[in-house]
């Protein structure tokens, strides 16, 4: 509960730390330093900045943990080094979110037509694909970092044929596939090529090029799989195009098979990540994070049963259900 000005400010001004991080990346800042400690004036140069907007700049990323200030000298900390400068990994994260930060700007706008800012993905993936492209990078980084090890549900590994449904770059078909299960990542042709980066070469996994939301099997013949992963795919869609696209993993599983989904339940999680988190839904795709409950619902209602929630903390929201057998 918010208690005074000061800490409604905090709130109201929570945009610039991630500005300034996202200009240490766009300006070159954080790859210039890994050829070693420098000056402002230095920098300045090589930069071709203005000093006086780049000591500020400077400044505010030691106050935020992200540079070292030694007698006037910048250098990266480590994490910097590892993870941001030179193309590291969480690059990717910071232009997602810089990307998106825009959109957030027309909440209000969402709020009173109920539409999403951002184009379809599938419209995203033709018209920007670069754009797209350091999208699902981000993705398969925060997919590595901080998401479940699905592998260790029975139901996936190992041994199992599993439909990685949408599965982007083929972060979870990966992990299956090192686990002893044959993953088959579906998704759109353009997004496959990029997989062949991550997947590419990895022994039990093969890729199938489909429209998961409009094959009637998710890419696959009906029947023919032991389960299928739907992962990070029902906060793009409303409920009713939620079931549909169960309704077409569950034709895929053979009878007894199963179903997991992976995804944010609105009701969960710290804080207010959960609805944070729906309404970064309603900005990018026009769909929402479900609660708990309604996700139960929309999976029952595709003719699955025996949902149970997987043992995995909070935020994290893994269910399992079964294709009925005789179904």
């Amino acid at each position: 509960m918010v208690k005074n000005d000061y800490e409604l400010i905090d709130i109201v001004t929570g945009y610039q730390p991630a500005a300034v991080v996202t200009a240490g990346l766009e300006t070159g800042v954080f790859d210039a330093l890994e050829n070693g400690p420098a000056s402002l004036g230095a920098l300045a140069r090589s930069l071709r900045a203005d000093e006086g907007a780049l000591h500020a700049l400077l400044e505010s990323l030691v106050r935020l943990g992200m540079l070292r200030d030694e007698s006037g000298r910048y250098s990266n900390t480590s994490y910097v080094s590892g993870r941001i400068a030179g193309g590291g990994p969480m690059a990717s994260v910071i232009r997602k979110e810089a990307l998106f930060s825009a959109a957030w700007q027309e909440l209000s706008e969402v709020v009173k037509t109920g539409r999403p800012v951002m184009q379809p993905w599938s419209d995203r993936v033709s018209s920007d694909p670069k754009t797209a492209r350091s999208f699902l990078d981000a993705l398969d980084v925060l997919a590595r970092a901080t998401g479940p090890y699905l592998a260790r549900l029975s139901e996936l590994a190992p041994n199992k044929t599993v439909v990685d449904v949408g599965g982007g770059l083929g972060t979870y078909s990966a992990q299956l596939a090192m686990a002893g299960s044959r993953a088959i990542l579906v998704d759109l042709p353009a997004v496959l090529e990029w997989a062949a980066d991550v997947v590419g070469g990895i022994a039990g996994v093969t890729t199938q090029a489909a429209d998961v939301f409009e094959h009637p099997s998710v890419g696959v013949e009906q029947e023919s799989v032991d389960a299928v992963l739907v992962s990070h795919l029902l906060h793009d869609l409303k409920p009713n195009q939620g079931v549909e696209l169960l309704r077409r993993a569950r034709r895929a599983t053979k009878p007894g098979g199963h179903v997991v989904v992976n995804d944010f339940a609105g009701d969960s999680g710290p804080g207010a990540f959960g609805p944070l988190f729906d309404l970064m839904m309603r900005v990018e795709t026009g769909g929402a994070a479900h609660s708990l409950a309604d996700l139960k619902d929309m999976i029952e209602e595709a003719g699955l049963i025996d949902v149970q929630r997987a043992d995995f903390d909070e935020p994290l929201t893994v269910l399992v259900a079964q294709n009925p057998r005789g179904g």
